[in-house]
């Protein structure tokens, strides 16, 4: 019987005879760490499982090897990228050439051995510059991303100006504050007692730049819309109103739009928000159909329609707040009323692939010292809603094939009379005619 790393070796080996017969079969480049090496490898559906399948073999066998010592003394220091991220060192470095460590620290306006230590530092864990001959530094494919891309730059901005030093005053948090507000969090004690919300409204700059990382982040085709679009029987709906509860600038309901064009929509945000909308922006056989309303999602909500949807909106906040939102919503369910919620769904542990399981391990990780929110897995979704009220019921909880998403499914059983004033019934299209026109005054931006 063979042992587990020569298993691993086996798989590893065999796995990249698949990918380098696949990329010379169809005249592609091979990976490569130099500046103008590939940034997709283009692969098909099959070799990309077998890319998958050498990644969780690769870093099973290399935590294999390694001393349990080793594994508790993980080199994790986010200084080096860090510091790239804030001085904009790639894009001081030319294209296609290199420059010296002395003139890299002048253009930075530091120390000319610190600027030596933390690009060695970036070389050697991640892969991020080169060294071509000593003392001069030049681009690799990762840090000519961050030269041609403002997405990469947002993200490495966002991950290590903002994100890194409240990772390390997480385990603080919890003991101070023993708390799930969103202002009790190792991101408020590295901001000045801020939750992350106020530091975006008091520093605009901040929250562009974590727009610009979840634009990019989001435009994977892990992320797509297409996952909820095509795994829930919109049509069944009826020529109804769809909400989407802090929906941005209308992206899925766009989406939605174009996969069940007898659906309306509204995009509930706050005013900021609905303020910056370019209707320019939506597909033109979408946009008489969405509409802009401004609104709070821990208020009342005012719109009768057939489905609600939260896109990444719960793994922002703590289970108190998220059983705050769904109650906002009661005033308005009727009877068969869909609640569509399109977030992570954490799995079992263990039952995931390695390096996946790692990626979504780490995003709750980061929901935690960020926002005191977390990601959840079935149970939690099915108990979230249970607190809420009994009459949600949950019909299903499923992560579509080839999304990072999963959807949970929820319908409102027993109609409510409202506790509020009436809100608005969207079923019937004389109706939505007749409201939208009123609502045109009191801050709902028109579907034309």
């Amino acid at each position: 019987m063979s042992s587990r790393i020569a298993e691993l070796g086996a798989l590893i080996s065999s796995n990249t005879q698949k990918i380098d017969e696949y990329l010379v079969a169809n005249s592609l480049p091979p990976p490569s760490f130099d500046e103008d090496g590939p940034v997709k490898l283009n692969l098909s559906a099959e070799i990309e499982s077998a890319r998958a399948a050498l990644l969780n073999a690769t870093a099973e066998l290399q935590a294999l090897l390694q001393s349990p010592d080793d594994l508790l003394r993980p080199i994790l220091n986010g200084t080096s990228l860090e510091a790239i991220s804030r001085y904009d060192m790639a894009r001081k470095i030319p294209v296609g050439g290199s420059i010296s460590f002395q003139e890299l620290a002048d253009q930075c306006g530091l120390y000319e051995p610190d600027v030596r230590r933390i690009v060695r530092f970036a070389i050697a864990h991640h892969f991020v510059f080169r060294e071509p001959r000593k003392g001069f530094v030049a681009h690799s494919a990762a840090s000519r991303r961050l030269v041609d891309t403002q997405g990469a730059r947002d993200g490495l901005g966002v991950m290590f100006d903002d994100c890194y030093q409240s990772f390390g005053r997480t385990v603080e948090a919890m003991e101070k504050y023993k708390s799930q507000d969103m202002d009790k969090t190792g991101w408020a004690l590295a901001h000045n007692g801020q939750s992350l919300f106020e530091t975006f409204g008091k520093q605009p700059y901040k929250a562009k730049r974590f727009a610009g990382s979840m634009a990019a982040f989001n435009a994977s085709p892990l992320m797509s819309h297409k996952h909820i679009a095509s795994n829930f029987p919109w049509e069944t709906l009826h020529n109804s109103t769809v909400v989407d509860l802090g929906g941005s600038h209308g992206e899925l309901c766009a989406a939605l739009a174009l996969a069940a064009p007898s659906l309306h929509f509204i995009v509930q945000e706050l005013p900021r928000t609905v303020q910056s909308v370019d209707r320019a922006t939506l597909p033109a056989a979408a946009a008489p159909r969405i509409a802009f309303m401004e609104h709070d999602f821990f208020t009342p909500q005012p719109v009768v329609a057939a489905a609600y949807t939260f896109r990444q909106i719960f793994h922002n906040w703590a289970d108190a707040n998220v059983v705050r939102i769904l109650r906002s919503l009661i005033p308005a369910l009727r009877s068969g009323a869909r609640v569509l919620v399109h977030d992570l769904i954490l799995p079992e542990p263990g039952k995931l692939p390695l390096m996946q399981e790692r990626q979504i391990r780490a995003m709750d990780m980061i929901m935690l010292s960020l926002c005191n929110a977390k990601e959840r897995d079935e149970e939690d979704w099915r108990q979230v809603f249970a607190d809420a009220d009994p009459r949600f019921r949950v019909l299903r909880v499923f992560t579509p094939t080839g999304a990072a998403l999963g959807i949970v499914d929820v319908v409102w059983e027993v109609a409510l009379p409202s506790m509020y004033s009436t809100p608005y019934d969207f079923h019937s299209p004389l109706a939505r005619s007749l409201v939208l026109s009123l609502l045109s005054s009191v801050k709902l931006y028109p579907l034309a």
